[in-house]
């Protein structure tokens, strides 16, 4: 296989533990302007990014992703731990008034170009979905807004930690032929 593309999609792999290393700031620039080119619904581009380096606040951040975790009880949940000991954490907020439709869609979009990009830099990260819908004041994402003085009207999509690998993740995947329809649900393909 040699299209780089599809070789980061193939190899991208959701880590939570990092080195203690910095991310250079050159990567870190990369893999946020991977972010502003990801698609959106009439290039309404209705995201923002808030960077995150400060310890506190992602130890902060930290706690939250693992009430997320705690509240899917009976599933396999993410830890917040990957959170406080990235190097940086990158929070997608998105303005639902730019595209009311799409914001969420365009948010994650966001989030998947940035974590391949980070991944074709040798870095890793994972996705901890902060999105509530109808989540009001007590919310995760309302708390998470507020720790990060993220505006009332805007959604905070997704914190993506960063940082070198601290280890190799492994994942399998089911066969294209269990997930692939064609024409109509239910058809698998003709030969």
């Amino acid at each position: 296989m040699g299209n780089e593309v599809l070789k980061a999609i193939r190899g991208r792999r959701s880590v939570v533990r990092f080195k203690p290393e910095p991310v250079p700031e050159e990567a870190l620039q990369e893999i946020l302007e991977a972010g502003r080119w990801a698609p959106s619904y009439a290039n309404s581009q209705p995201w923002t990014f808030i960077v995150v380096r400060d310890e506190e606040t992602k130890r902060k951040l930290g706690q939250l992703v693992e009430r997320i975790a705690l509240a899917r009880r009976g599933r396999v949940a993410i830890s917040g731990q990957g959170v406080g000991d990235a190097p940086v954490v990158i929070a997608v907020v998105v303005d639902p008034w730019r595209d009311p439709r799409h914001f969420v869609e365009a948010g994650a979009a966001a989030a998947q170009n940035m974590a391949l990009a980070a991944h074709s830099l040798g870095l890793a990260s994972y996705w901890a979905g902060i999105y509530e819908p109808g989540g009001g004041r007590r919310s995760v994402e309302a708390q998470v807004k507020r720790l990060l003085g993220v505006p009332r009207e805007l959604h905070v999509i997704a914190l993506l930690p960063l940082g070198y690998p601290a280890y190799q993740a492994q994942s399998d995947r089911a066969e294209l032929a269990e997930l692939v329809h064609y024409d109509r649900f239910g058809r698998p393909e003709v030969v």
